[in-house]
């Protein structure tokens, strides 16, 4: 049996350009098919990066199969997360359909 799956939702900010007179623009991105694991580790990592930069790298690279519609055991995730420029990091776990009951 697979592990749980669940979505991360990232807002992250883009770094402001010296040579660009905007200010930094707003990003979201939704990971699907997140095994349960690696997204509490994604959101514990960076927690502790706002309240202890030191203790975590700024960048780290996760690497998961993603479960879901569509999905091979063969298939291969590899995500890099730059916690300087990730503004929010939320976990969604997806609810499991309820099978009917046989009385």
């Amino acid at each position: 049996m697979s592990e749980p799956s669940s979505t991360v939702n990232i807002t992250f900010q883009s770094p402001a350009r010296a040579n660009l007179s905007r200010s930094p623009s707003r990003h979201s991105r939704n990971l699907e098919g997140v095994p349960v694991s690696t997204a509490r580790q994604m959101a514990r990592d960076f927690t502790t990066y706002q309240h202890e930069p030191s203790a975590v790298n700024e960048k780290k690279l996760y690497e998961y199969q993603p479960s879901g519609k569509g999905q091979t055991s063969n298939d291969e995730v590899v995500v890099a997360l730059d916690f300087g420029e990730i503004v929010t990091l939320e976990v969604n776990r997806k609810q499991e359909p309820l099978q009917p009951q046989v009385a």
